[in-house]
């Protein structure tokens, strides 16, 4: 409210009987003032003017500018953290939110650029723009950091779309909530929930930068949609659109029943709406799985002799890679090549499809409540639950013995998604609790061979990580402390309901003894952060593995603790490990060429026919469970066999003498080598070994052979073999899936490094003897590298019909 004095003032500044200088006292400020209260320039204040919405109103505009009331100006100031006389002004909402969350430079950089590229590309449902980022590795902390930087820049309010859980939505409104509190306490931020929204905003929070949160859900979008129709303000707004664990939901085309015209989706449809009521929508793409990008067909790149083979994908309209921080544990870790002295390498721990098959069909006769501490039918399981207890011990003791205050941890079965399955697999775990409770209480010596098998398991790895086990009477001690005094909490989760009622203050799982063991299906799959998860048992094994799916499933990736790696296992079959290699193979790939920029050249997509001629097939036909990557950074070769033994080794081995040449081996250099010759040898090998649970794509290998010298241009029908004997490897030390420590250092170096045009053939002959763990025979073991500067291509061994 304006003073007598203050409207005196102003007319008389109005009618010129003063001059401006002359009238301003302590309670009237200009622009130049306001520069010298907050120590910036008048243009920072000019564009605080105009960026704003809670800027004050002046109380007169006069030709040689405005002026303003003195405390509305400061009480500005103080909400905005720009103090009086203070020498370094915060002066941006990120700045103010870097400080508080201490990012990186890093971390900083990316959301700079990926604001700049929102304000100077245009972006659209069909063309996003992409923040690309591992799972687990931090994308709400980057986005949200894009938010706050976007309101910097001139957005005035930010539309949040979550995947449609209420779990998602919920974590993603407290995240929110939480970095933002300075500023939704200083009344400059106002976040909402779509489920929760006010009826009318007043005109003090219309003032506010606003952030809604939506899941993808039709009848959400429509109330969003109606609530900014109710608000004339917010469709004048500069609208950011960040749609988080982005993929089909969110663009994508479909035919109605009946009707042979495609029409857009009504997701994407609904945003099409919100641009339209907008002054503008700048639309980002949030997601750890591009697939999406890659399984909308375009067209194929004509190959010269009329066929098509490399796919083009969908374009957005920028890309940027989010950091990964130095905490990050994912799949490489899971996934990698580490030798035993390496805690990495005691990751895996395989379960029998034997086991997780009895898990998803009640059989007492397989299973029963007198025999699950002995039979073998949950031998994986029942160690999984053991060692996790073991585990926990173990990492207590040793945050004690460092001074620092125990944790607590997590453990996640995930077996199936069938709600019978899940009543079955419940009821296994119930009667291993009662079991070994029951055996803790009146016989502890009972558990002790369990015990020895999970400590010396654990004292392996945390060895290998130079780390220190407490005594083995005090473990056991702990061991059974635990199980004595109902430490170790089992919760079964099925729904949504049954997710929200476990979540803490910031919508993670809550943790609420030492030892917490989650058991669930899909509710688990996405989004929901699970804190010092260091074990998970996993069963899921569908004909059809998604990829993008499978790698949601991936809670144990994530911001860890390495001294956890050193107790954590992931517990699942030998068939589901080999899809999941696959899997990350192919993610790695595809990031990487996004890296490179290398994706402008499109992806490969091939398969062979029954005459073994190679030909393209539809990205979205592929069954990812069913699919081989090659790429320059990844090797195509088998792993975890026996070779054959007796007479057949002998002729095999014969005729692969006469195959591969003696002038080839052993030069240190390449040769090259017939595409033919090469088919012949590989055809041979193959009848030498034996596969102890999943086959290799031997059509796979061949395949790629074709494709590399007959139909990818400027092929002289070659390739490029590089043969080596004398080798010595166990077959301990066999399964290397990457085949980077098969070949060694030097090997590795000469082709994964080295420019080479063509593909290569690595042929190396391996020594036998049941002293390395193989029949009498030497063997030769093939390794295929495509060429360097090539494309990814996905070779699908199957697809869809």
């Amino acid at each position: 409210m304006i003073t007598r004095i203050d409207i005196r003032l102003v007319s008389d500044i109005h009618n010129k009987t003063i001059g401006y200088e002359e009238i301003m006292s302590d309670d009237l400020v200009g622009i130049n003032e306001i520069a010298v209260m907050a120590e910036v320039t008048t243009q920072a204040v000019a564009n605080w003017r105009v960026r704003s919405s809670d800027f004050p109103l002046p109380i007169k505009e006069l030709a040689s500018g405005p002026i303003f009331r003195r405390p509305q100006i400061s009480a500005w100031l103080r909400r905005n953290k720009r103090k009086l006389g203070s020498p370094k002004i915060l002066s941006t909402y990120y700045d103010r939110l870097k400080s508080c969350r201490d990012d990186d430079k890093a971390l900083a950089k990316c959301i700079e650029e990926t604001v700049t590229s929102l304000e100077t590309e245009a972006t659209s449902g069909d063309r996003p723009g992409m923040l690309l980022g591992k799972i687990q590795s931090g994308k709400t902390r980057c986005f949200v950091g894009v938010i706050a930087h976007g309101f910097d820049r001139g957005f005035d309010m930010a539309i949040v779309l979550t995947k449609g859980t209420k779990t998602l939505s919920a974590q993603t409104v407290r995240r929110l909530e939480t970095d933002f509190k300075e500023f939704i306490e200083d009344d400059e931020f106002l976040v909402l929930d779509i489920m929760n929204l006010p009826g009318t905003l007043r005109r003090s929070e219309l003032r506010r930068k606003i952030v809604i949160v939506a899941k993808k859900q039709a009848r959400n979008l429509d109330r969003l949609i109606e609530f900014i129709s109710n608000h004339n303000d917010l469709r004048n707004r500069k609208v950011l659109l960040i749609d988080d664990e982005a993929d089909l939901a969110s663009v994508r085309f479909v035919r109605k029943k009946g009707d042979q015209n495609i029409s857009q989706g009504t997701i994407a449809d609904q945003i099409d709406q919100l641009r339209q009521m907008t002054q503008g929508i700048a639309f980002l793409q949030v997601t750890a799985t591009p697939y999406s990008l890659y399984l909308q067909p375009e067209g194929y790149e004509h190959a010269a002799d009329g066929s098509t083979y490399v796919f083009k994908p969908k374009r957005p309209a920028f890309t940027k890679l989010l950091p990964i921080h130095a905490g990050y544990v994912g799949g490489d870790d899971y996934f990698g090549s580490f030798d035993t002295k390496d805690p990495r390498s005691k990751l895996l721990v395989e379960v029998t499809e034997q086991e997780q098959d009895a898990l998803r069909r009640a059989d007492r006769r397989r299973i029963s409540e007198h025999n699950v501490l002995e039979s073998d039918n949950v031998a994986g399981l029942r160690r999984a639950i053991i060692t996790f207890i073991v585990a926990v011990g173990v990492r207590q003791w040793q945050q004690r013995e460092a001074g620092d205050r125990p944790k607590k941890y997590a453990m996640v079965i995930h077996n199936d998604i069938q709600r019978a399955a899940h009543a079955w697999q419940d009821q296994v775990i119930d009667w291993i609790f009662s079991s070994i409770v029951n055996a803790a209480e009146k016989n502890p010596n009972h558990l002790r061979p369990l015990f020895d098998r999970a400590f010396n398991d654990l004292n392996s790895s945390v060895s290998a990580n130079k780390g220190h086990m407490p005594p083995r009477v005090e473990a056991f001690d702990a061991f059974i402390d635990a199980l004595q005094s109902d430490d170790v909490v089992v919760e079964k989760v099925n729904s949504d309901t049954d997710v929200m009622a476990l979540l803490d203050n910031n919508a993670e799982l809550k943790l609420r003894t030492p030892y917490n063991i989650w058991v669930g299906g899909n509710i688990l799959d996405r989004g929901i952060t699970i804190p010092n998860l260091i074990s998970f048992y996993y069963g899921r094994n569908p004909k059809t593995m998604q990829a993008d799916t499978v790698l949601q499933h991936s809670r144990m990736y994530g911001n860890r603790d390495r001294k956890d790696l050193a107790v954590t296992r992931f517990y699942t079959s030998r068939a589901v490990y080999e899809r999941l290699y696959t899997i990350n193979s192919l993610e790695n790939s595809l990031r990487n060429a996004f890296r490179k920029g290398a994706h402008d050249a499109g992806v490969v997509f091939i398969q062979s026919d029954t005459d073994r001629r190679v030909r393209p097939c539809a990205p979205n036909k592929v069954l990812l469970s069913n699919v081989v990557t090659v790429s320059p950074e990844y090797l195509l070769l088998p792993s975890d066999f026996q070779t054959k033994g007796g007479e057949t080794m002998t002729r095999l081995q014969k005729k692969l003498d006469h195959l591969i040449k003696r002038e080839w081996r052993d030069i240190d250099g390449f040769v090259s080598v017939d595409r033919d010759t090469i088919v012949a040898i590989i055809n041979v090998i193959k009848k030498t070994m034996v596969f102890d649970a999943v086959s290799f794509e031997w059509n796979a290998m061949l395949g790629l052979i074709d494709y590399y010298t007959d139909v990818v241009k400027n092929s002289d029908n070659r390739i490029l073999v590089w043969a080596e004997t004398g080798r010595k490897l166990s077959r301990a030390g066999s399964g290397d899936k990457s085949g980077r420590s098969i070949l060694g250092t030097s090997l590795r170096k000469k082709v994964l490094d080295e420019p080479r045009s063509k593909p290569a053939l690595i042929l190396l002959q391996q020594e036998g003897g049941r002293d390395l763990g193989w029949t009498a025979h030497k063997f030769w073991w093939p390794l295929f590298a495509a060429p360097t500067d090539s494309e990814p291509c996905i070779f699908a061994t199957k697809v869809a019909e």
